[in-house]
């Protein structure tokens, strides 16, 4: 099958590109000024963009499936370059692979985010049938997942040959891009950055490692029938043991103190306007604050069931990741 790859120099997109790069044909869209290092042998690249559906067609010339991970994961940014990104990149993704004539699959990498907290799902977990409808939206990042999501089923009801799959929070080893929350989290906590942690011990948030996705994603591409959506999760845990777990896997001293929500706000909204002027990267924001004082737990039954899909525990995912830190000289 030859496929073509949207996102693949980011963080989850490189472990999309190792996984299917051994077993099939596979293109990646970069943009001008993108890396094409450390990519295995026998990828082919295509310049473009997908905001800019023209680059698509080309790119898709000839291609059986897209995979499209491409997605705006930033703390501080414009809203209107989240909805030209996450919004409008998938309507692009849409109209040039019907443009092409060829593209027979698309699979579209969606969001946790885009399923929304679970405090309210059925035992407090929630799954691909959710719902997505309006409501209070957290960040711009949210708010254009759920909307991509919605147009993304639309598009199946058109009868669009579309899987959607949703990670659950991703962790592991790659790329400390600010898509790579979690380890560059525990980074913070190894080199004692974090006076006090935010949110209650008891939310529970699903954690799933990189490649347990990556290969979810090929798993999609491979077998789930156009017209399904999958939850590509891991563990559900409560962040009191997360932390736990960090704290044992990495040896870091965790803060034993919790900041207030509004202190946190605060802290978080003077942070943000100084990163502003500055045009810096703010550690913490008033939307990040907002994050943990939610549960997103999720269940990926059906992945399991249908695809084969399967994920490693925290505790083991954690590890790996703290190993290759070390290995990797990140830890410094």
């Amino acid at each position: 099958m030859k496929v073509l790859l949207t996102g693949g120099t980011g963080f989850l997109g490189r472990r999309i590109a190792a996984e299917l790069a051994p077993r099939h044909e596979l293109r990646l869209l970069v943009r001008p000024g993108s890396s094409r290092e450390r990519f295995p042998a026998g990828v082919e690249f295509a310049a473009g963009d997908v905001t800019d559906r023209s680059s698509l067609v080309r790119a898709m010339e000839g291609c059986d499936a897209v995979v499209h991970a491409a997605a705006l994961v930033k703390i501080l940014a414009p809203s209107e370059q989240f909805d030209r990104i996450n919004v409008g990149g998938l309507e692009n993704v849409l109209a040039a692979a019907q443009e092409s004539g060829s593209v027979q699959k698309i699979v579209h990498v969606s969001s946790f985010m885009a399923l929304g907290p679970t405090e309210k799902g059925t035992g407090g977990e929630l799954d691909e049938s959710a719902e997505v409808g309006e409501r209070s939206w957290i960040n711009d990042y949210e708010r254009t997942k759920a909307t991509a999501d919605r147009r993304a089923r639309k598009a199946i009801a058109d009868g669009v040959p579309l899987v959607v799959v949703y990670p659950g929070v991703i962790y592991g080893a790659g790329e400390l891009t600010e898509g790579n929350i979690v380890v560059r989290h525990i980074l913070d906590l190894i080199h004692r950055r974090l006076p006090a942690l935010l949110g209650k011990p008891e939310r529970r948030w699903n954690y799933v490692h990189v490649e347990d996705v990556a290969r979810g994603v090929a798993l999609a591409l491979e077998k789930a029938q156009p017209g399904t959506r999958y939850v590509l999760g891991g563990e559900n845990i409560r962040q009191d043991r997360f932390y736990e777990l960090v704290g044992r896997a990495t040896g870091a001293k965790i803060p034993s103190m919790r900041m207030p929500d509004a202190v946190a706000k605060m802290s978080g909204a003077m942070m943000k306007g100084w990163a502003k002027l500055t045009g810096g990267t703010p550690k913490l924001t008033p939307d990040l604050v907002e994050v943990y004082r939610h549960d997103w737990a999720y269940r990926s039954g059906r992945a399991e069931s249908e695809l084969g899909y399967t994920w490693r525990p925290l505790e083991q995912g954690l590890a790996e990741t703290v190993s290759w830190l070390k290995e990797s000289g990140a830890w410094r």
